[in-house]
This record gives structure tokens, sequence and C-alpha cells, in this order.
């Protein structure tokens, strides 16, 4: 199952035709919400509604810049809006230069699951996954969504055997295998993705509809 992730890089390159981005047979797509402690995309909400309309499953995230983890969880929180069920959130962790870069994800997830009520997934590159004990985010049960390209093929059987390593992770649950694809009704290059899920499995990474409490007996009776 493929799928897309887009900031405001696309807009300015031309209008979206969402119809044929979902004609192109992409089930999901990602959209920037918030960078840091102050910047917001200005087509967030745009593209949000327009990928609801198209019937794809939403998901948005923040780019990390390594200022205080939870203030920059804080900004994203106050920008992401209303969430849907099944709707995802993710942590775009791609900076160097943190003395404890496993923690600082650790600390904006946490903040972010914890005002949420369900768990944000972290992306970053294949070069991290392997380059960091990431244990800790692992043990909070924190989904992976990895970026790895090889001279930015786009979606060819061969390449798609060449996947990426989920390192601490028992497995990837996103791949994200070109920056530089082609995408009808998008203008320039687009981060292409893929799953082994089927969507309902991957909309259990996001929020989760809240469950029906029984009103027919006394709250002893109910487990």
């Amino acid at each position: 199952m493929k799928g897309i992730d887009i900031s405001h890089y696309q807009n300015e390159a031309g209008r979206i035709d969402w119809e044929k981005v979902k004609a192109s047979e992409y089930k999901f797509c990602f959209v920037k919400c918030t960078e840091g402690v102050s910047y917001r995309d200005r087509f967030y909400q745009e593209n949000k509604e327009n990928v609801r309309k198209a019937g794809l499953l939403f998901g948005a995230y923040h780019f990390a810049r390594l200022n205080d983890a939870e203030k920059e969880a804080d900004h994203f929180l106050a920008t992401v809006g209303d969430l849907k069920a099944g709707e995802i959130v993710v942590l775009d962790f791609e900076v160097d230069g943190h003395s404890d870069p496993v923690g600082w994800c650790l600390k904006w997830l946490k903040r972010v699951e914890e005002k949420l009520g369900f768990r944000p997934m972290l992306y970053t590159n294949e070069a991290r996954v392997k380059a960091f004990n990431w244990k800790r985010v692992v043990d909070g049960n924190f989904g992976l969504w990895v970026a790895k390209y090889a001279s930015q093929v786009v979606y060819i059987p061969e390449y798609l055997q060449r996947k990426p390593v989920s390192g601490q992770w028992p497995f990837w649950a996103i791949w994200q295998f070109s920056s530089r694809a082609r995408v009808s009704g998008m203008v320039g290059n687009i981060d292409v993705n893929t799953t082994e899920m089927d969507i309902e499995t991957l909309r259990k990474y996001g929020k989760q509809a809240p469950v029906e409490v029984c009103k027919k007996c006394c709250p002893i009776h109910c487990k």
C-alpha cells in the first residue's frame, strides 16, 4: 500500500488535484503541521481538509529543531487541531547536533502521547536507526517510519526487495523509499512511502475511537 507526505513546498509548486492523487491508488498522506517552537505550515489546514475530502488516511507531522522538546511538542499540540479516529501524528527527526537525540525524541513523544491519548510515530532515516540506541523509544511502543533511498529509484519491484533495517524495533511500520517521485495531480518531486499493512492496520497507529460503555448493568459487572 502506497502513501505520500507533503509540506508547503508541494502547494507552492502548483495546485494539487486530490482526485488524481486518489485515483493513483495512494491510500494515506502525512502533512507538515509545525516546525521548532514557532513555525506553522501555512497550508496545513488546507491540506488537512483536502486529504480528508479525497478519502485518504490523514496524518500530521512536526519537524524537530532541537529546542526544548516539550516546548516543541506543545507548539505542535496547539496547532494540530481536531483529529479523527485512525488519524496519525508523527515526530520528524532528521537533525543532528544533540547530545542525547533518543532522549530528546522520547520527551517529545511522551508529551504528545500524554496530551492526545495515543502514541505518535517517529520518522527518521536508516542511518540514525543504526547509529543510536533507541531502546527507550522502542520500549515506549512508538512505531517507526523509516527513510531509505537508493539512487532515488521510484517504486520498482527490484528496489523494494532492498528494504531498510528496523534496528531495535521489531519491524518498521512505514518506509519512505523515494523523495523524487512523480505523482499524478501534483507538481515536482514528491516523497513516496510504502507499508506492508492494510489501511485498517495502519489506522491502529492513530487516534482510537472511544469505547462505548455498557449502560445496561451496574459498573460492578462491566469489565
